[in-house]
């Protein structure tokens, strides 16, 4: 009978532990997917703060101001995540703009009705005179495109508005 008591505290003891460690685990678990959950309205608040400077821009009777406001926003974003990422795709900005008449000062020649990149804007930026000739000029934005994995802004057009003087 010794033996048959021995083995009910035994089996009773397990039993405790095993109840124990699944409320261990469940806790555990609990606490796991609290995290992710807070970490997803993390990154969805972040992509909703990313988006929304770049959609305060998308709008029309926009300043040449800006369109460098903006093209400044991607040259910095690219900076950050083309060099420090390894040139992640996925977070890099597109940005073009387009205008009616050409701007011409001294080798600088923008043409009409070509669509210029960030690329371009940084070129333009050296060349004072032209520089401010856009400054001065009238967008509307025309396009905006949202990245299909991240969700990110990724591309904007900018065509110049034709204001009657």
């Amino acid at each position: 009978m010794e033996n048959a008591s021995k083995a009910l505290i035994m089996a009773g003891s397990v039993l405790i532990a095993i109840v124990i460690l699944g409320v261990l685990i469940y806790v555990l678990n609990s606490a796991s997917d609290n995290q992710r959950s807070s970490q997803k309205i993390e990154v969805a608040e972040q992509l909703d703060i990313f988006n929304k400077e770049y959609e305060a821009y998308n709008r029309n009777l926009l300043r040449g101001t800006d369109i460098v406001s903006v093209m400044n926003k991607a040259e910095s974003n690219n900076k950050k995540y083309g060099v420090a990422q390894q040139n992640e795709p996925n977070y890099l900005m597109q940005i073009e703009f387009e205008m009616i008449d050409e701007i011409q000062e001294g080798n600088t020649n923008l043409k009409p009705n070509i669509r210029y990149t960030l690329k371009d804007f940084l070129n333009i930026k050296n060349n004072n005179a032209v520089f401010t000739e856009l400054k001065r000029r009238v967008f509307d934005c025309k396009q905006i495109k949202y990245h299909n994995i991240t969700g990110r802004v990724y591309y904007m057009l900018f065509i110049e508005r034709r204001v009657d003087e």
